[in-house]
């Protein structure tokens, strides 16, 4: 049987060989249907099949605050965040959860000591967040689990891997080095491991962790302001479940303490309850979820449709290169060979033009995935996802690529092999005669190929058409040419007085720039009324416009 299987392989290879031009024309048509499918697969897999690199993903899940009494039309803020007072009330009283972490999105912080100024993201956590989540650190340690229960102690700070690697030159003597965060110095302590981010799939690969405890040396004006608040709805929640707990008795038993919170602090939680989800679904977004999954299914309908037109277009291919082979395969079943052989023969040679167009397929998708990823939403960094071809991707190559040559192989393979001998052998020399005037099946794939490839194009049209409608839009100001420069002076410990002299200097020194027209910046920003405002500068063309957005301590 194998000896059977490898002269099938070598009499495919070899024909292959014979025919270079018909080979090229399928291998390259192949490798466009299956690299677009391996270069969208490749995103859907960082996107929805890598779990995040913790301890028993499955044993986590994110807490949510529902409020009952607002009616958002908004999808997207079904589900929110939790107050600190809620979260540490949760966390005591908890009995279904061996820990309850909390962590806040990344905030921008001034990184002090640098010959220019530069930012840096960083997460508050709680102390016991890597615990948790159970992630070691890559070097040095992480935080001390009861270290964050005294507010302003532990001024200390974790690194992610990519913070680590891309900013610091992965200098192992880094750890037990000082960094300035907003005028505070920190102790770096530790590196989490490769590929961590925190409990978001798509999380910003630059970034810190620093101890909830140190929140006063982060936060600055509002946020500030409202950090002890109930109302004030900032943190996240993971929580680590208990051995033989599931995820419904976890929510059945947060809702019992978020209806006690109701009763106890009715001014600030009513109708606010909890829901759970585990971590493996929320980690991508759990208000976004839904859009992503439509996005990652619309994108691989499209390109699926990319692959029928190529596998119509292989079997039509298949059936011109089989007519020009029918006194071939007749004088070979005439010698014996049963019709089984020779469609086991004929399989052979697509499935091996099926994994050439595979492999080079690979190389379409190793550089579509990049021109994919450069079209990203802007909220999206450079390394937020791993695009690498894991084993996973490499798989689904080779299953597409079997699937497609077994498939649309095995029609061209039946049809041929049971032509009349006798019929052929009439035609003599004249081989492929029954094959262009009495096959129907080749008219059939033709008008399917052409018909697939239309729907592709009206569709793609239309897509296009939306995309400029899109582009389009009137926003109802001047949006071209917009600058937009953030400034964070609670950060820098500004005042209200100095904050509105900084303004003032900003916006004389945006009018003296050459082709600026004016500057302005609102009155409740000058005046320090405001947490974040923008002040706008008119210019000439091609000089951009002036937004200036800044964030001021407020009194």
């Amino acid at each position: 049987m194998l000896e059977n299987l490898w002269q099938d392989l070598r009499g495919g290879i070899r024909n292959l060989v014979k025919s270079p031009g018909f080979t090229l024309v399928a291998v390259l048509s192949l490798s466009l249907g299956i690299g677009a499918n391996t270069a969208i697969f490749t995103i859907i897999n960082a996107v929805f099949l890598h779990p995040l690199p913790v301890e028993e993903p499955s044993r986590l899940a994110e807490v949510f605050t529902h409020d009952t009494l607002t009616i958002n039309a908004n999808a997207n803020f079904q589900l929110t965040g939790t107050s600190l007072p809620n979260y540490e009330d949760y966390r005591d009283q908890n009995t279904a959860f061996s820990g309850l972490a909390t962590v806040t999105f990344p905030i921008p912080l001034n990184w002090g000591g640098q010959a220019e100024p530069q930012q840096l993201n960083a997460s508050l956590v709680s102390g016991n967040f890597f615990d948790v989540l159970g992630v070691k650190a890559y070097r040095g340690r992480t935080f001390v689990v009861d270290g964050d229960k005294k507010l302003g102690a532990n001024a200390e700070v974790v690194l992610s891997y990519s913070l680590w690697a891309r900013r610091f030159g992965s200098d192992d003597k880094l750890i037990g080095q000082s960094i300035t965060l907003n005028g505070t110095p920190y102790a770096i302590v530790g590196v989490a491991p490769p590929n961590f981010k925190g409990i978001v799939s798509l999380g910003r690969p630059d970034v810190l962790w620093i101890p909830i405890s140190m929140r006063d040396y982060v936060l600055t004006g509002q946020l500030k302001a409202w950090e002890n608040s109930r109302r004030f709805r900032w943190l996240s929640i993971v929580g680590r479940l208990k051995p033989q707990v599931s995820v419904a008795e976890a929510k059945a038993a947060m809702k019992t303490i978020a209806a006690g919170l109701e009763k106890e602090y009715p001014r600030d939680n009513k109708g606010r309850t909890v829901e759970l989800y585990p971590l493996n679904q929320s980690a991508l977004g759990i208000n976004q979820r839904r859009q992503f999954s439509l996005a990652g299914g619309v994108l691989m309908g499209v390109v699926g449709l990319v692959l029928l037109i190529a596998c119509v277009n292989l079997a039509n291919l298949l059936l011109a290169q089989a007519a020009k082979r029918e006194k071939e395969l007749s004088i070979r079943a005439a010698m014996g060979a049963g019709r089984f052989r020779l469609v086991r023969q004929l399989l052979t040679e697509s499935t091996v033009l099926s994994l050439l167009g595979g492999l080079a397929g690979l190389l379409v998708a190793y550089w579509g995935r990049n021109v994919l990823w450069s079209f990203r939403p802007p909220f999206l960094l450079d390394g937020s996802i791993d695009l690498s071809f894991d084993a996973r991707v490499l798989g689904f190559t080779l299953l597409i690529s079997l699937v497609t040559g077994l498939v649309f192989g095995i029609i061209p393979a039946i049809k041929t092999s049971g032509t009349d001998i006798n019929e052929i052998l009439k035609v003599g020399g004249r081989g492929g005669v029954l094959g262009w005037t009495h096959n129907r099946l080749r008219s059939l794939l033709v008008i399917s190929e052409i018909a697939l490839a239309l729907v592709a194009l009206v569709g793609s049209g239309l897509f296009l058409r939306s995309m400029q409608n899109a582009q389009q839009f009137n926003p109802g100001f001047e949006s071209q040419n917009l600058l937009q420069l953030l400034f964070d002076l609670g950060a820098l410990r500004y005042d209200a007085d100095h904050g509105q002299q900084f303004f003032r200097d900003v916006i004389e020194r945006a009018k003296s720039v050459p082709g600026v027209v004016s500057a302005r910046c609102p009155r409740t920003a000058c005046s320090g009324a405001a947490l974040r405002a923008p002040s706008f500068a008119k210019a000439n063309r091609p000089t951009p416009t002036i937004a200036v957005r800044s964030s001021i301590l407020t009194t």
